[in-house]
């Protein structure tokens, strides 16, 4: 996927739209730019790598990962908000899926 071509349509659609790029998703991009952020995104990589290949329930996968998440950032000493966490887990998940062949 060229990610340079998709940020520019998003560019794009937000200019459209009338809309202030940086004001509308700026304070969640920079969550993840953070120290605590990239640790978190890190942690989510690998609870969601686990609990995505479960037989169990969406809500069951989703809650493990969290629990997960946590305890590696209280392993490291960190704290994240709940928003920041379920957000990592979403941003990981998608990029997994989009990642999957097309039939």
């Amino acid at each position: 996927m060229n990610w340079t071509a998709v940020w520019e349509e998003i560019k794009a659609w937000f200019v459209k739209e009338g809309k202030d790029l940086e004001a509308e998703i700026g304070p969640f991009v920079k969550q993840f730019a953070s120290d605590t952020g990239q640790a978190v995104l890190v942690a989510a990589e690998k609870a969601v790598a686990v609990f995505v290949t479960q037989e169990i329930a969406g809500t069951a996968k989703q809650a493990g990962a969290y629990d997960q998440i946590l305890k590696d950032l209280e392993d490291q000493g960190l704290k994240a908000s709940t928003s920041l966490i379920n957000s990592a887990i979403e941003a990981v998940y998608a990029k997994l899926k989009a990642s999957e062949p097309t039939s």
